[in-house]
């Protein structure tokens, strides 16, 4: 615990209870508790109030706001919470998630995950077992079901629920205040109750370095909706239709 604190800017409030490793230069804040096997690397701000409990491993440059939470038991309803005793969960690099939002162990699996640079805004909620890939931005108050995966910069608006078992796909949009009881195709920009197709995400097309001609072609296609049988090399038709092998259930009727 000495070569820690050496290391580490650790406030005189804050609880630390269990199997405790940190890399260097991290600050942990006024009455934060890590309690249970918690790793982290260099660089990390956990803010006034932050808990960690159970099996939590960070990487670096990682910012919590006050009050969150990570690595409670996942939460099952009737069925009672769970713990799977293997389970933890896992985030990443460059990571900022705001205040009062939840992040909760595995159920199912053994990981719920965060990967780099995704930014989780105030009040949002990560159940048991989700998956979240690089770059994705969850807006206030978005809530994720158990076992939902969201795809790599995906970007979801504010208070939309995704149910549980549900896969957003990579560049997808949703609206603020959507239903997701539907697999999500990627480059769909979706919202509504339940949520339906509007069009191709251009803007997500553009950020992923798709040419003009390519996502042209990809906004005509979702205009028409005629995705049976379509065939071309467009590289976000390429992403759509791996999609589709594993969820061919997720197109939606278009708005």
């Amino acid at each position: 615990m000495e070569e820690i604190k050496l290391h580490n800017n650790i406030h005189p409030t804050a609880i630390l209870e269990g199997d405790i490793r940190m890399g260097s230069r991290n600050t942990i804040g006024p009455h934060v508790v890590l309690r249970g096997n918690i790793s982290m690397g260099d660089d990390n701000v956990l803010k006034t109030g932050v808990c960690f409990e159970n099996n939590v491993t960070i990487g670096h440059q990682n910012i919590f706001y006050p009050s969150v939470s990570v690595g409670a038991f996942g939460e099952m309803g009737a069925k009672g919470d769970r713990f799977v005793e293997e389970g933890g969960v896992a985030i990443g690099d460059e990571v900022v998630i705001r205040e009062f939002t939840c992040v909760h162990s595995p159920v199912y699996t053994y990981e719920t995950r965060i990967h780099n640079k995704v930014y989780i805004m105030n009040k949002g909620y990560v159940a048991h077992d989700c998956i979240i890939q690089e770059g994705v931005v969850l807006s206030a108050g978005v809530l994720l079901g158990g076992n939902v995966e969201i795809g790599e910069h995906s970007n979801i608006g504010m208070g939309a629920t995704v149910h549980q078992r549900i896969h957003v796909g990579g560049n997808a949009m949703i609206g603020m205040q959507s239903v997701i009881s539907k697999h999500i195709l990627p480059f769909a920009l979706v919202g509504g109750n339940p949520a339906r197709i509007f069009r191709f995400n251009r803007l997500g097309a553009e950020r992923k370095g798709i040419d003009e001609k390519h996502i042209s072609e990809m906004e005509a296609l979702f205009h028409t909706g005629k995705f049976i049988s379509y065939e071309s090399g467009n590289p976000a038709w390429l992403e759509i239709t791996a999609f589709l092998k594993d969820h061919p259930e997720s197109l939606l009727k278009l708005k």
